[in-house]
């Protein structure tokens, strides 16, 4: 039987989530959160997507994005962050093999309010996990999350000095 085709839905934001192979970590020192946020804000401009909230947990990653009219951006985004995470995290740690579990999971989000609500989840997950006090910790190594969901200005995924 084959797999069940992800639904994209152009110009509307999508909720993407991404776990680790066996929800194990996947960023694990703070170069392995900056990689992963350079190589966001290099191919979200490459396929012209806006990153309105995301959050990078140990093992785990969220994304809110908008999707625009080529369908296959948001699909190559994922393909391209996986691909050179799983790269620079298999170089690091000399070993070989997926550092992805599965496929990403990807929602569309229909309304301003569950748009609103799936950029506060975002944003608190680490708050809820216990890994941060606040939505905000720049530089932590935890978990980072923009203070502001709705930011639009490429700059807004540069890792605050």
């Amino acid at each position: 039987m084959p797999r069940q085709a992800r639904v994209i839905v152009p110009g509307f934001p999508h909720h993407i989530v991404q776990r680790g192979h066996n929800r194990q970590p996947v960023f694990v020192e703070p170069r392995d959160f900056e990689y992963y946020l350079a190589n966001l804000q290099e191919w979200k401009q490459v396929y012209e997507l806006e990153v309105f909230s995301y959050c990078l947990m140990t093992n785990h990653v969220h994304l809110v994005v908008q999707a625009n009219d080529n369908l296959t951006a948001i699909p190559q985004l994922m393909k391209r962050l996986a691909g050179r995470q799983t790269r620079f995290d298999n170089a690091l740690e000399k070993r070989s093999g997926s550092l992805w579990e599965g496929r990403y999971k990807i929602s569309p989000i229909d309304t301003d309010a569950y748009l609103l609500a799936c950029c506060r989840y975002v944003e608190l997950n680490p708050v809820k996990a216990g890994m941060v006090d606040k939505p905000e910790v720049p530089g932590s190594g935890l978990a980072f999350c923009p203070a502001l969901p709705f930011r639009s200005d490429p700059r807004s995924l540069s890792r605050p000095k």
